[in-house]
């Protein structure tokens, strides 16, 4: 299958599948054709696997260790021994050739499989001890990657038990507020009723001052037509 029939079928976009190809090669035993790599049906679980993990918010890490577990591995050691031709033997030099030459061509042809299995040999050992310096870094990685998640785990508990505290904090003082007002409202209503009191005995105040006033004025008139009374009568003759 290719790339874009894998996307038809699962659904994920072209871009998206060929993303999902270059991070999890390992896990995907494709066979490169020209310049188009074609995958077996199996890639199919592969590929909707990976985006429900990424769907439920998992990073590139974590999944690929839960692909490590449900799904085989592929690693490519190198690429495969190109096919070489041997020339034809010319008719003229057949008869100069020795008559065991079934012997001499399986004895070089042995020694050539030898070195050439030493050769695969030393490459694949190579190879190993690539993936095993890989898989050490990945593991050091893995370890960093548990540690940072533990940190951010611990964050958020300390953030959430501040929180807990701010609130509990918040929840005291309201109480004691509650409390104090519980306290203070007596003292209110005795403060208003001696404000009414006070505001009831201004107004009678108030009142008789107004009377006063009057009667004050009273007086003044008639001192003012005593005085012009007595004004008169000093006027009169004796």
């Amino acid at each position: 299958m290719a790339l874009s029939d894998i996307a038809r079928r699962t659904g994920i976009p072209a871009p998206t599948a060929r993303r999902y190809a270059a991070l999890f090669k390992d896990f995907f035993s494709g066979r490169r054709l020209g310049r188009m790599t074609r995958y077996p049906e199996a890639a199919v679980a592969v590929f909707l696997r990976i985006s429900e993990l990424y769907g439920q918010g998992r990073i590139t890490a974590e999944i690929e260790e839960i692909l490590r577990r449900e799904f085989p591995r592929t690693i490519e050691v190198g690429p495969a021994s190109e096919q070489m031709a041997l020339p034809a033997v010319p008719p003229e030099l057949s008869s100069m050739l020795p008559g065991n030459l079934t012997e001499v061509l399986t004895d070089a042809l042995s020694d050539a499989l030898s070195e050439a299995l030493s050769a695969s040999l030393n490459r694949f050992g190579e190879t190993l001890d690539a993936v095993a310096e890989q898989k050490t870094s990945l593991d050091t990685h893995q370890t960093d990657i548990a540690k940072l998640k533990n940190g951010f785990v611990l964050l958020a508990r300390n953030l959430k038990r501040l929180a807990r505290r701010d609130q509990a904090d918040t929840v005291a003082q309201m109480t004691r507020l509650q409390e104090r007002m519980r306290l203070i409202e007596p003292k209110l209503a005795v403060m208003e009723e001696i404000t009414l009191t006070l505001t009831s005995d201004n107004a009678d105040l108030k009142a008789r001052l107004s009377a006063q006033e009057v009667e004050l004025q009273r007086l003044r008139d008639d001192r003012q037509r005593l005085e012009e009374i007595l004004k008169r009568l000093n006027g009169l003759p004796a």
